[in-house]
């Protein structure tokens, strides 16, 4: 028995080493109220379908670049499509900018270019770079996606009653309902 005494005292010792670390504050989430999430940026129905062929514009965000008969087709995401003249690869020239608002994905089959124009699919005649041209445009070909492109994040749930969803912002929010 003469040995139980000091291995009591370690474990007391150890509960009570225990018990106090549990006292400290730990990192907890911020406030339910006060997150940092995305917000929708809405446009109305015919502005979203307002697509047309403009003069070359800066280009500030790439996405997917297609090449056809010496001519890129590059996405801007959610803005358009720039066409830029690369038949000297030394010297491309930007030719045009085609404005088609929510577009992020294109496919060119022979001289037509596909582009997603939100829910919408919207066709152009490429074959002459200088004088492009929509040929057709089939609607609600694509399902809207209510929520940003992003997971694991807090949003502000889209309103369809303020207008078609073209894009997601960072911002800080105030109690969002919506995660992802």
């Amino acid at each position: 028995m003469p040995h139980s005494l000091p291995l009591l005292r370690w474990a007391a010792l150890l509960l009570v080493w225990l018990l106090i670390g549990g006292c400290y504050p730990r990192d907890v989430d911020p406030p339910a109220n006060n997150r940092e999430g995305y917000v929708p940026v809405y446009q109305s129905l015919a502005a979203v379908q307002n697509v047309q062929v403009l003069t070359a514009q800066p280009l500030r965000q790439t996405g997917k670049i297609y090449i056809k008969d010496g001519f890129l087709f590059v996405v801007e995401p959610n803005k358009g499509i720039h066409v830029i003249n690369n038949r000297d690869p030394e010297k491309p020239v930007a030719q045009a900018f085609i404005s088609v608002p929510g577009v992020y994905d294109v496919a060119i089959k022979d001289s037509t270019l596909y582009a997603n124009n939100t829910m919408d699919l919207v066709a152009f005649n490429v074959a002459r770079p200088s004088r492009i041209e929509l040929v057709k445009r089939v609607a609600n070909a694509f399902a809207l996606p209510q929520y940003p492109p992003f997971t694991n994040v807090y949003f502000e749930c889209a309103d369809p009653a303020k207008g078609v969803v073209v894009s997601w912002v960072r911002a800080s929010l105030t109690n969002p309902n919506c995660y992802r």
